[in-house]
């Protein structure tokens, strides 16, 4: 199975690929969230899926498991006890080769000591990389089972939820602001304005949680967004301008790519 990749070249690090794909992973991780609420979870590991209450299916891969007692990892293609179906566990495998073709260990070392924070790094660069709707973290008393989920259209968000891991510390939220520009046709302009909305509330959730060079991590989110990166930024690192069509952001950073302004 293809991974979808919005690098320029290979990641050769966990740091590089949290970079690369962590912010458009994070995203995706938001809008499923508000999307299953508070339903339950029921998992046919079978057929491939995972029920979210009565009416919410995804479809899955079982990238692996952890241990709450003994609190390792322990990847989907090296678990031999539990006789998984070949299917779920492809995306598992081509997480592997990537690792192998690049030496990453994350990705090759089949058990290994980490704690719970860990698996949602591992699940924001999958969903990242693997362009999947997110991921989920099925607790089944013993340990937590990591699976990415895949929908043909994510249509139900439910708004009352409280979105990811932490709320946005304010000295952050101040750095983003969208400007006020009018157009001809309002309501395309309005949803212009939403979208770099969400890209900037995004951005500032993501490096809130997790340690990142800014810089980069917007440069790459940016760029699985379809955006335009202005190459003569690509040297300073102290500005990024990138557009997409008539959209324009302009982000500026101090001397250790610390993000300190970010605006559209």
């Amino acid at each position: 199975m293809a991974l979808e990749q919005v690098m320029l070249t290979p990641c050769k690090s966990e740091q590089e690929l949290l970079e690369h794909f962590g912010c458009y992973g994070f995203e995706k991780q938001s809008d499923f969230y508000q999307t299953i609420g508070d339903n339950d979870w029921q998992i046919d590991i079978n057929q491939g899926v995972i029920h979210f209450g009565n009416n919410i299916t995804f479809s899955i891969q079982l990238l692996g498991s952890f241990s709450l007692s003994s609190e390792t990892w322990l990847w989907s293609w090296n678990n031999d006890t539990s006789q998984l179906p070949s299917s779920v566990i492809e995306q598992a495998l081509s997480l592997k080769q990537y690792g192998e073709q690049n030496g990453i260990d994350l990705f090759t070392v089949g058990q290994f000591a980490a704690t719970q924070e860990d698996l949602y790094k591992i699940g924001v660069i999958a969903a990242g990389m693997l362009n999947t709707d997110g991921y989920y973290l099925a607790d089944f008393g013993e340990g937590i089972v990591l699976v990415t989920v895949k929908k043909a259209l994510i249509d139900v968000k439910n708004n009352t939820q409280s979105g990811l891991f932490k709320i946005l510390p304010k000295f952050i939220g101040g750095l983003f602001n969208s400007s006020s520009s009018q157009g001809n046709d309002i309501s395309y302009g309005d949803q212009q304005k939403q979208n770099q909305t969400d890209i900037f509330a995004n951005f500032s959730e993501f490096i809130s949680n997790f340690d990142v060079n800014h810089y980069r991590a917007l440069k790459y989110y940016l760029i699985a967004k379809d955006y335009r990166i202005d190459t003569d930024d690509l040297n300073t690192h102290s500005q990024l301008t990138a557009s997409k069509g008539e959209q324009k952001i302009v982000a500026e950073f101090d001397e250790h790519s610390r993000i300190t302004s970010l605006n559209g």
